[in-house]
């Protein structure tokens, strides 16, 4: 997450003839908030030239190399922000998200916890090298940061989201759907909140309550072949079989080379006592992954079996 810093400055200051490195920074900021690109980047230009050591317009013109998808430029604006003002904290955090993009969190996690020697209550710093955290499996480090940076913003939706990852890996499911639960009010339409929530109650064997966060989950995402194979195998095990062949059929649409999802076919058609079906899928299944053919094979094996002969059983004695 990326901040931007910016100055508020009179009306009568705006419209003066001596203009200000102020002055440029402001209308600039108000121009790229109105989509204009190259008269934002001229004016952050003039603001640094007038006034070298800007750091606030150095952050806000990165900002902007990184809009236009040149991140060379931003991340040189971020450091020499910092060489001029070593306690400017957004632009630690935003060349830390920088290296986050492109996968450097051990960097990331060093030039965050320099911002956070700067300000410990830093609540963007605090986020971002939980999150950083997250991604070098320290859960313990992340969940104390998200959860201090919780305590600053409560809005943090990415906090909400990356703690309950964790509390789920350590099989806290209580935990894990509480901050899914919170994210969620925060922003109904949450699509991943939802498919983890889902994935949090079918680890608790509700499989009912499984499929209704997968169907929404779906909804939100329609062309998602994960989300609706998670439906279905939901629905397959809440035993809605004709509900779990429709959502099993459009995952494997979506996804035509997913063995999970043919496989998941196989065993709906053969619960549903359609063998040759299952044969079909089973095969399929078999012949995209042929290191589950074995697998596979057991179960077509299954199919062709006979069914054993009912037991005679004797009648209750009146």
């Amino acid at each position: 997450m990326r901040i931007l810093i910016f100055f508020l400055v009179l009306a009568a200051g705006l419209s003066g003839c001596n203009r200000s490195p102020e002055f440029y920074f402001t209308r600039a900021n108000s121009l790229l908030s109105s989509g204009k690109e190259a008269d934002a980047l001229e004016n952050y230009n003039k603001a640094i030239l007038l006034k070298r050591n800007f750091p606030e317009a150095l952050v806000a013109r990165g900002m902007l190399y990184e809009r236009q998808g040149d991140r060379q430029k931003a991340g040189l604006d971020y450091r020499k922000a910092l060489e001029l003002n070593a306690s400017y904290l957004p632009a630690y955090n935003n060349q830390a998200a920088l290296l986050m993009d492109t996968g450097n969190y051990r960097e990331a996690e060093g030039m965050l916890s320099r911002a956070l020697e700067v300000s410990p209550d830093y609540p963007y710093a605090l986020l971002n090298r939980g999150l950083s955290r997250y991604k070098l499996n320290n859960c313990g480090g992340a969940t104390e940061d998200l959860s201090r940076a919780l305590q600053f913003n409560p809005r943090f939706e990415l906090a909400y989201y990356h703690r309950a990852l964790c509390a789920r890996k350590a099989d806290n499911i209580p935990a894990a759907l509480e901050d899914l639960d919170a994210l969620l009010a925060l922003n109904p339409a949450a699509s991943l909140a939802r498919f983890e929530r889902g994935k949090a109650l079918f680890s608790l064997d509700d499989y009912a309550g499984a499929a209704q966060e997968f169907v929404k989950a779906a909804g939100l995402k329609p062309e998602d072949p994960q989300y609706a194979y998670w439906k279905a195998l939901a629905l397959f095990r809440a035993e809605y079989l004709e509900g779990a062949l429709e959502a099993a059929a459009a995952a494997a649409a979506l996804k035509p080379d997913s063995y999970q999802a043919e496989g998941l076919l196989g065993d709906i058609r053969a619960a549903m006592k359609d063998a040759t079906g299952a044969r079909e899928h089973y095969r399929k299944a078999a012949a995209l992954a042929p290191k589950f053919a074995a697998y596979y094979g057991a179960r077509l094996a299954a199919l062709n079996k006979p069914a054993a002969p009912a037991k005679k059983r004797k009648a209750p004695r009146r």
